[in-house]
């Protein structure tokens, strides 16, 4: 748990200059992740892909990548790249493609960090031959 944290807190990375009277502000974020939607069956080196509804923060922001931790229990988070200033505070919730794809018969899981880190969304999937 406090690991995740730790992820949040040093993934939000702020960068703003001025050129011409003109500022650009980018940075990146880990959001939570609200639903996953997808099987729990697979064939053996058959790729599935999941739905994955991320809270954004404003209109802005961009799926930049999935982040996963080796092995298994495998936790994946949502890197969120924000490139405006002038975005409002109204969040949204966007859903983006994930995919999954094993290579050996067995029990996999899947944990979708979401914005309390002891209660992630655990996928379960069986991939069979």
């Amino acid at each position: 748990m406090k690991f995740v944290a730790i992820i949040i807190i040093t993934a939000t990375i702020a960068a703003c200059s001025v050129d011409n009277g003109v500022q650009e502000c980018t940075y990146n974020q880990v959001n939570p992740i609200t639903a996953v939607a997808g099987p729990d069956t697979v064939a053996v080196d058959e790729e599935i892909t999941f739905e994955v509804t991320i809270k954004m923060s404003n209109e802005c922001g961009e799926l930049q990548r999935f982040t996963e931790t080796n092995g298994f229990p495998k936790n994946i988070s949502a890197l969120v790249i924000y490139n405006d200033c002038q975005c409002g505070s109204t969040t949204v919730s966007v859903t983006e493609p994930y995919t999954f794809t094993a290579s050996a018969t067995g029990t996999y899981e899947l944990k979708f960090m979401t914005a309390n880190a002891g209660t992630p969304i655990i996928k379960t999937i069986t991939v069979t031959e």
